[in-house]
């Protein structure tokens, strides 16, 4: 008999036929940006600083001198998500950055099972691991049009059974209209080949009377490919406060498009309040944060509501060296 992990995440991949959950590495979904989630992802127009690198890598252009964001997202299942980003001014009026993010999700179970199909649990236990690095290029080529590019290794691990490896991009822009305040956003994510787990899995078929035992080697799976683009003015300009106004589309192929409104509330440059909403998401929607600018140093905390999953809390830093 040959022992075999039972693992969801794995089954997803094999067998899903419509365009839900067609994707692996889904972590590469999860969302890094405190500030952005605080505002229901709408975000690509707003991206401005470190955190940026994640969602539109355009942003990081805005940036003067060497800046730093740390994350950290409590995520579903015991699962833990930090991610980091700094960022480098090099010559040509241009930025260049270093980013990172892992997951660990741990405590899985192991299971055997016969041709019989009995299953047994072993008792032994593991853990599923996944990470992205990389390296980002941003720059205004004009002084209202950037562009970015981030070229990153992805990694998925499943204890000992199996890991992948691949490489993807991402690109954004980002362009100020002249009319007020007014910019509009793109950013294409996860552009990358097909990953395929390493091994074998073992297949028990009934031929008959008698159970067959096939050796099939793991199929290819698509990235989480996701176009997104947004919109965003300041309705409010004041010297002690300013209020920003987001929207954007989403349109990724594992799932179906989803529009995101947000908003941020600035004041005295200080404190900042943020809420936003995704429509048709399978689980909640609604999201709230805040933000507390201390000179060099600000911090950022978002609540997302997820329905009837456990909701997710999010913090992060942005400073500057």
């Amino acid at each position: 008999m040959k022992r075999i992990a039972i693992l969801v995440i794995l089954l997803g991949i094999v067998n899903a036929q419509i365009k839900t959950g067609t994707s692996g590495a889904t972590f590469l979904k999860i969302g890094l940006i405190p500030r952005a989630e605080g505002m229901g992802s709408a975000f690509t127009a707003v991206a401005n600083d470190a955190s940026s690198v994640f969602l539109n890598p355009a942003g990081i252009a805005h940036l003067k001198g060497r800046s730093v964001f740390m994350g950290y997202t409590n995520w579903l299942a015991n699962t833990y998500v930090p991610a980091f980003n700094i960022v480098f001014p090099i010559p040509g009026g241009a930025n260049l950055s270093i980013f990172a993010s892992g997951v660990q999700s741990v405590d899985f179970k192991e299971a055997t099972i016969d041709p019989q199909g009995n299953i047994t649990i072993t008792g032994n236990t593991f853990a599923y691991t996944a990470g992205q690095a990389g390296v980002s290029y941003s720059k205004f080529f004009t002084d209202k049009f950037a562009t970015g590019v981030n070229l990153k290794l992805l990694y998925e691990g499943y204890g000992s059974y199996s890991s992948t490896k691949s490489v993807a991009l991402d690109a954004g822009t980002m362009f100020y209209t002249g009319i007020k305040t007014l910019r509009v956003a793109m950013a294409l994510q996860n552009l990358g080949p097909d990953m395929q787990l390493a091994g074998k899995y073992s297949l028990y078929i009934m031929k008959g009377a008698a159970v067959v035992t096939e050796d099939r080697t793991y199929r290819p799976y698509k990235l989480p490919m996701t176009f997104r683009i947004g919109i965003a003015f300041d309705p409010i300009t004041q010297p002690d406060m300013r209020l920003t106004v987001a929207v954007e589309g989403i349109n990724a192929n594992d799932t179906d498009e989803q529009i995101a409104f947000g908003s941020e509330f600035s004041y005295l440059g200080l404190l900042s309040a943020r809420a936003g909403y995704v429509f048709n998401k399978d689980e909640g929607g609604a999201s709230f944060g805040v933000g507390i600018n201390a000179g060099k140093i600000q911090l950022d905390y978002s609540f997302s509501d997820f329905g009837g999953l456990p909701d997710i809390h999010r913090i992060g830093i942005n400073f500057s060296l």
